[in-house]
């Protein structure tokens, strides 16, 4: 067990099954006006988005919050960039960002005030999610080029943690039940997903992919992400022991990254011919329920999520 590993952990496999049918929805395209391209990582349930976005005149990121059809623009003072990756109810908002020296920070934003979030002895520290109780979940690294582990922030203090047996863990959504989902690389350096509740995990694999990472989970229990088999990479939507294939149509690839408990995903598409990144909001039609219909559909992931793991 890593340092800071609070308690005794059990590792759960989990296989999943993938059946025919179709979840509907209507997409939406979320471009920050001028930005050449745009990421959106998390949605609350009043439908608020965040992410981020390039820059048209210099090479740096910048935070956006999307609520009632207005984009604003954000940067965590003195920074050289930022990106925003997780958004509760109370509009409480977390992410990284780069200080002068190019060092990744997280830090919390509640209204118009900014925290810093480094986990002790961390060179670079990032969050990724938020919950109703104002915990705080993401991952650091103690040396830069250093795998990265887990953390949990919660009531003032850091907690450290790492999937057993794995060399490294990533950790990128919370819930209100404190529920984490996210990814960790085994010994034989093949990504997996994961759900932890309590101390206990819960192995994600889609059924036939050799690599799956977990990004975003609602209060329902519902979980996104990335999949990736025969050369291709997709997005994901597991409900209740049901993986579905998801992408919005038409594109190379598709990353599902956040989910509200409306069953609304937001994430990352790509074009054919395009180097551009869109976000877009994915609203299931007519309801939620639809969700729960698995199917398999197609989507691809570029890996231009920077700050998230790219290994």
């Amino acid at each position: 067990m890593k340092p800071f590993l609070c308690g005794f952990m059990v590792l759960g496999l989990f296989a999943g099954t993938v059946r025919s049918g179709h979840a509907d929805y209507t997409f939406t395209t979320l471009d920050v006006p001028g930005s050449p391209s745009t990421s959106a990582y998390g949605i609350n349930n009043s439908g608020q988005v965040v992410g981020f976005y390039d820059d048209p005149l210099i090479p740096r990121f910048h935070a956006f919050l999307l609520s009632g059809g207005t984009y604003t623009s954000f940067d965590v003072p003195g920074s050289t960039g930022t990106a925003a990756y997780g958004v509760n109810d109370a509009g409480q908002i977390v992410g990284v960002y780069l200080d002068a020296s190019s060092r990744n920070r997280g830090f919390l934003r509640s209204g118009s005030d900014y925290t810093t979030l480094d986990v002790p002895g961390a060179v670079n520290t990032r969050a990724f999610g938020i919950n109703a109780a104002g915990q705080i979940t993401g991952f650091y690294q103690t040396n830069a080029g250093l795998l990265p582990h887990g953390f949990l922030f919660s009531n003032g203090n850091y907690i450290s943690f790492d999937v057993p047996l794995s060399i490294d863990t990533v950790s990128s959504a919370i819930n209100n039940a404190g529920q984490v989902v996210g990814s960790y690389e085994d010994a034989a350096v093949k990504t997996h997903g994961f759900l932890r509740t309590g101390d206990s995990y819960t192995t994600l694999d889609f059924p036939g992919a050799s690599m799956t990472e977990a990004l975003g989970i609602n209060n329902i229990g519902q979980i996104v992400g990335i999949y990736t088999t025969t050369g291709a990479e997709y997005g994901f939507v597991y409900t209740d022991g049901i993986y579905t294939s998801f992408a919005v149509p038409g594109t190379v690839f598709t990353e599902a990254i956040g989910i509200n408990d409306l069953g609304q995903i937001v994430g990352d598409y790509a074009m054919p011919d395009s180097g551009f990144i869109h976000g877009f909001l994915a609203t299931p039609t007519p309801a939620p329920s639809s969700l729960l219909l698995p199917g398999i559909g197609a989507a691809c992931l570029l890996g231009q999520a920077c700050w998230r793991r790219r290994r």
